[in-house]
């Protein structure tokens, strides 16, 4: 049992430094980046701003934090033959690795649990704090449509010539309602806003017209200045213009929920499926880079120093995550499946940790 204790306590005292280490780079080096804006915010909304986008970084820089510091760790006790002295005792060397691995896999499920729970809200507050002319040109989101059709169902459709997420109104609106494929309904309103009570919640149109389509050919017009239409469609905001606007801001049921309304309204959905499987394939980058950083330094040379095998893992990891972002791109573009652009990488790299594995302790 102090074997095991002794190789966990080394490593994550390593990563826990490594982590501290590249938060502090990444945060200093974004300050720095975004100086001129901070020089005109409060103190308060800067500390806001960073604290939300902590979970992020943690998120982001723990794969390279778990590289170096089995690199470290295990490449330490490689240079100093305790390995050697493992084997020499009948043990194998990758079982006494084993307690490494099966930590970085709760690391694993602990950066899924992130990506789900943590970071769609951190994500979406630090974006909105970064709402200033500067960073809309960078990453516009968008707040308001115009001259656009939203499908609902196959029951509800939607003509908007204006419409504001901001404050949920539009103008110059048209809501067609069809029963078993014939149009039975039409609203012509000339604004309409959505309302939120503790009794009820819908949208209320303002003066309009009301027109019904008769079973025998004849038309209904009724004008109105407010009709509501709480009983009438389900026709939520967010579907509409939904303020979290990248797969980062969303947990996979939001995701999922987005795509199903975008292929109501005829949009693509490239972008948010390729983001739905980079959900679940994501955090196991933090599993293949220990199993390649494992297999690089377990065994100690001469020839090659610990700085070599360090410049190899990182020019491997480096390989990896261009793989990952080109392949991600590729399924946003449709050049490649969604599911399949989102694992791809992990494939590749993948089986060269297995290949590597194998011939460093000769399975």
């Amino acid at each position: 049992m102090k074997l095991p204790r002794y190789i966990i306590w080394s490593f994550l005292k390593t990563l826990f430094l490594l982590l501290l280490a590249l938060m502090f780079v990444f945060v200093l080096i974004d300050f720095i980046g975004n100086i001129r804006q901070w020089a005109s915010r409060e103190n308060s909304e800067i500390i806001e701003y960073y604290w939300a986008y902590l979970p992020y970084i943690v998120y982001l820089v723990t794969p390279v934090a778990l590289l170096i510091s089995v690199i470290v760790a295990i490449g330490s006790m490689a240079k100093h033959l305790e390995f050697a002295a493992i084997q020499a005792a009948g043990r194998s060397p990758l079982v006494a690795l084993m307690p490494v691995f099966l930590v970085t896999v709760l690391v694993v499920l602990f950066s899924w649990w992130l990506s789900e729970k943590v970071l769609p809200n951190a994500n979406h507050r630090r974006l909105e704090i970064m709402q200033t002319a500067h960073q809309q040109k960078k990453n516009a989101r968008v707040k308001h449509k115009t001259d656009f059709v939203f499908i609902d169902s196959e029951r509800v459709s939607w003509f908007f010539k204006y419409y504001s997420a901001s404050n949920r109104t539009g103008r110059d609106v048209v809501l067609l309602l069809r029963q078993d494929g014939e149009l039975v309904e039409r609203y012509d309103a000339k604004e309409i806003q959505y309302q939120k009570t503790e009794e009820d919640s819908g949208w209320v149109l303002k003066n309009g017209f009301h027109r019904q389509f008769m079973p025998d050919g004849s038309i209904e017009v009724q004008g109105y200045e407010s009709k509501s239409l709480a009983d009438k469609v389900k026709t939520h905001p967010e579907d509409l213009i939904n303020e979290r606007q990248t797969g980062d801001e969303m947990d996979s049921k939001m995701i999922l929920h987005r795509i199903e309304v975008l292929k109501r309204s005829g949009e693509d959905t490239k972008v948010f499926e390729t983001a739905y499987h980079f959900k679940f394939s994501g955090p196991w980058m933090n599993l293949i880079v220990v199993l390649i950083g494992a297999s690089i330094c377990h065994r100690f040379s001469r020839s090659a120093g610990l700085s070599q095998k360090f410049a190899i893992g990182v020019l491997l990891v480096f390989i990896y995550y261009i793989l990952i972002r080109v392949s991600l791109k590729m399924g946003e573009n449709g050049a490649l499946s969604p599911f399949f652009s989102a694992w791809v990488a992990h494939y590749i790299f993948g089986a060269v940790a297995i290949i590597m594995l194998y011939r460093s302790f000769r399975l």
